[in-house]
C-alpha cells in the first residue's frame, strides 16, 4: 500500500505503508497514519486550510482524531458513503497512467517480490513526475466538488 498527500503545491514523497507487526493480521493500523500525519502534514497543511482523508477505519482511529487536535488541522467532515470527493483519487489515476507510460513493462509483470519493488519505484517515478500545477488545480476544486454534492442532492457528480 502507498501513502501521499498533497496540498495545492505541496506534497509529501509517496511512501510505501508496511504493515503494523503488532496488528493481529499485520496491517496498517491507527498508529500507521498517526505516524504519517505526525511526520508529514504540518508540511502540507497551509494555516486556515483543512485536510481531507478517506474514510478507511485506521484515518478514524482515536489516537488519530487527538494527533491532528493536536497539531490544530482541521478536518473536513463528510457523511460516511458519500461521492468520494478526495481530488488525490484523481491524482491516484494520474500516477497509474504515468507509472504504466514510464514503466511499460510492468502493467502485465508477474506478481513477484521484484515486480512489487519496481512498482513501488516506478509509482515514487510518476509521483514526482506529476506537476505541481496538477495538484493546485486539483486542490481548488473542492468547493466544486462540494456544491455539486450538494446539487446532486448528495447523488454522484462528475467527479
Amino acid at each position: 500500500m502507498l501513502w501521499a498527500a498533497f496540498g495545492y503545491n505541496r506534497r509529501t514523497g509517496l511512501i510505501p505503508l508496511d504493515g503494523d507487526p503488532l496488528a493481529p493480521r499485520g496491517g496498517v493500523t491507527s498508529w500507521v497514519i498517526r505516524n504519517l500525519y505526525e511526520a508529514f502534514l504540518p508540511d502540507i497543511i497551509v494555516e486556515g486550510g483543512e485536510f481531507m482523508h478517506d474514510g478507511a477505519g485506521p484515518h478514524r482511529g482515536l489516537i488519530v482524531k487527538e494527533i491532528l487536535r493536536e497539531m490544530n488541522i482541521r478536518v473536513m467532515s463528510w457523511p460516511p458513503y458519500s461521492p468520494d470527493l478526495n481530488p488525490i483519487e484523481n491524482l491516484w489515476a494520474l500516477i497509474k497512467a504515468e507509472l504504466y507510460r514510464l514503466h511499460p513493462e510492468l502493467e502485465h509483470a508477474p506478481d513477484t517480490n521484484a515486480t512489487l519493488d519496481a512498482l513501488v519505484q516506478g509509482a515514487q517515478e510518476a509521483w514526482h513526475a506529476i506537476d505541481n500545477g496538477i495538484l493546485y488545480r486539483l486542490a481548488t476544486t473542492m468547493d466544486n466538488r462540494v456544491q455539486s454534492v450538494i446539487e446532486a442532492k448528495g447523488w454522484y457528480t462528475k467527479y
